[in-house]
């Protein structure tokens, strides 16, 4: 269990303008009749994680009814077992003014970060903020250096540097459509500049984590334990196994270690929790060459609600 030693952020100062406070199945509910993320008219509250009713959340994170860049966010806060408030912004609200209170105009939003009323923006840095505010950062300043080292290279590959998750680096959409192999390039081997298909980087991609958990021996990507950025692995990989993507990816393309990976991650309680709470955010469908559509989908522990 994580013990959480910092409590230097909490949402005790009011925040200018916030929204009340909803249900979650009733804002579920509301996120799935919509439909459509760009059609969402939704701003609430919900209260997510440990809340037992006697400790006031410690965060509120901000984001759009999805998952992408905030799903790292959000297995953080909720692995931690920490109460936080997840702040829902639909995209017509977005449009409204919500827009303007977001540092930078983006979101996700972390607010009040320093419990003086400030919000924090940037995907990258509300990770880095978090995993250390809630333990999961690396256990000294070497590991936590090797563990930034591999999140920066799993920005760059699954996350194609934060375009999109499905692009020219990772793409579940050219896996779906690859055959079945053994045989994928070391990325350690390939220069920047080649004439390599979509399946080929994002198996060459998977085969460096696939690398990682071997060496690292402690079913993690690193030997210390769990950090932030086998959360943001786990996600990757959980999208991948959805039914109409690629569930049989670990005999397919051959990742045992991958595949030992996600079944672990899947079954630790607070994930598991989080996994079928209708506080997790929706799929969206994706055309048959992985680009975004932005109609809620149902997947794995995900129901229409």
């Amino acid at each position: 269990k994580i013990l959480v030693q910092s409590l230097s952020t909490t949402t005790d100062m009011p925040l200018a303008n916030s929204p009340l406070y909803m249900d979650t199945v009733k804002a579920a509910q509301k996120i799935w009749k919509d439909n459509y993320l760009f059609e969402t008219d939704i701003h609430a509250v919900i209260r997510c994680g440990n809340d037992d009713g006697r400790q006031k959340p410690r965060f509120r994170l901000a984001y759009m009814p999805m998952r992408n860049r905030g799903e790292i966010l959000r297995l953080m806060l909720e692995e931690s077992g920490c109460s936080y408030d997840f702040e829902i912004i639909g995209f017509k609200n977005w449009e409204d003014g919500v827009k303007s209170t977001a540092p930078q105009g983006k979101c996700p939003i972390l607010r009040n970060y320093d419990g003086k009323g400030n919000g924090i923006g940037q995907e990258g840095a509300i990770t880095r903020f978090l995993a250390r505010e809630l333990g999961f950062f690396g256990k000294n300043a070497s590991e936590e250096a090797e563990v930034d080292s591999i999140y920066c290279f799993w920005f760059s590959t699954m996350r194609n540097n934060g375009i999109s998750h499905d692009g020219e680096h990772y793409s579940v959409a050219s896996l779906r459509d690859a055959d079945p192999t053994t045989e994928r390039p070391r990325y350690k081997e390939v220069f920047r500049l080649n004439n390599l298909s979509k399946a080929e980087r994002s198996l060459m991609a998977l085969g460096f984590f696939e690398e990682l958990l071997e060496k690292s021996g402690s079913n993690f990507l690193v030997s210390g334990g769990l950090t932030y950025v086998d959360l943001g692995l786990f996600y990757i990989l959980f999208e991948l196994a959805e039914e109409d993507n690629v569930p049989d990816f670990v005999e397919k393309f051959h990742f045992p270690k991958l595949g030992a990976f996600l079944e672990s991650m899947q079954n630790r309680p607070n994930i598991k929790n989080y996994i079928v709470s209708p506080g997790r955010m929706p799929r969206y469908e994706r055309a048959t060459d992985g680009t975004s559509l932005y109609t809620y989908i149902e997947g794995k522990g995900s129901p229409s609600r």
